[in-house]
């Protein structure tokens, strides 16, 4: 084998993907085991979806710290880890060309009468490939970071080469790969804010958040409707950001409210024992609520918190109010 080689890896995003798709159902399922008692239907479907979508949390983290080279091109063939194939040579490539299969890009390869498979696919898997274009042999780009078009174009410029020359042709390859930039970073900062803007929006009632998993609903059927097809529209590029926008939200709007909710309990807590150790001094219950707060011992976030309380009070009867985010107000 020569040296001259292109290796190409994973690209980390995709392992990223799986953990941001798992992380959701996972929040979910873990709220569903909290909130439902042992025993139900909602308790179990709760450990079910926990522990189903927990299998794509180290699923995702080995996806992105594999660094094991998927493809590998040298000066005399061509070789993919998931073909499970021996090393293509050169000369045994007649040409190739790229496939989109719901959304799934492939290289297809032709080869000649030399090249034997080490284990020939199934008669119907062979007949579905056939039907939508593919052939035995394909390379699978879907977790490469790499141009399709220019791969393809690489892979007919070294079939067709001598071999004097591909040491050339590959080095001086470059793959067509989106580069860090301003303008990227940007947009990662604008994604960042709309998604804090959906959080607060979310919270504010259980109606808000149920309009943004409608949203979230109808821009992934878009996507479905656009399965399939490589049309690149505006209208399914937004619908995918909105469901990675929806998706993301649903865990955190979730876990803020739990957080929220959590928070407010134990400031209750302290509230009342503030209002009952006032009025064991005093005889009266306290009328001014600065009176109970400074009787309560809160920190700071607790501090925060207690604002969004109502407090009305006599000298022998007091009404304490807490807003608690999805729930109603408790007396």
């Amino acid at each position: 084998m020569g040296t001259t080689e292109l290796k190409l890896f994973k690209k980390p995003s995709k392992g990223l993907k799986i953990i941001g798709m798992s992380i959701p159902f996972v929040v979910i399922g873990i709220w569903m085991i909290h909130e439902w008692t042992y025993g139900t239907s909602e308790y179990v479907m709760g450990w079910i979806c926990t522990l189903f979508f927990g299998l794509g949390i180290p699923i995702g983290i080995f996806q992105t710290f594999d660094r094991r080279p998927q493809i590998i091109l040298n000066l005399y063939s061509i070789w993919d880890r998931t073909t499970n194939q021996n090393p293509i040579l050169w000369e045994q490539i007649v040409s190739a060309y790229n496939l989109d299969i719901s959304g799934q890009k492939f290289i297809c390869l032709v080869t000649d009468s030399s090249f034997i498979l080490k284990k020939s696919p199934n008669n119907i898997a062979a007949k579905i490939g056939k039907a939508v274009g593919a052939q035995s042999l394909n390379l699978s780009l879907s977790q490469i970071d790499i141009d399709e078009n220019r791969f393809s174009d690489l892979i007919n410029q070294l079939a067709k080469s001598k071999r004097e020359d591909r040491k050339k042709i590959i080095l001086t390859f470059e793959n067509g790969k989106v580069k860090f930039s301003i303008s990227k970073l940007y947009s990662v900062v604008f994604y960042i804010l709309i998604s804090i803007a959906l959080l607060f929006f979310s919270l504010t009632t259980i109606s808000a958040f149920m309009v943004i998993m409608f949203v979230t609903a109808g821009a992934a059927l878009v996507l479905r409707w656009y399965s399939g097809s490589d049309v690149n529209s505006k209208l399914r590029k937004c619908c995918y950001i909105i469901v990675w926008l929806g998706f993301i939200n649903m865990p955190f709007s979730l876990v803020t409210a739990k957080t929220y909710d959590y928070v407010t309990e134990r400031v209750e807590v302290k509230l009342l024992k503030g209002i009952s150790k006032y009025k064991e001094v005093n005889y009266i219950y306290p009328t001014r609520f600065d009176l109970v707060k400074t009787n309560s011992e809160l920190n700071l976030f607790e501090e925060i918190v207690a604002k969004t309380f109502k407090y009305e009070a006599t000298d022998f009867q007091y009404t304490l109010k807490a807003r608690r985010l999805f729930k109603n107000n408790a007396d």
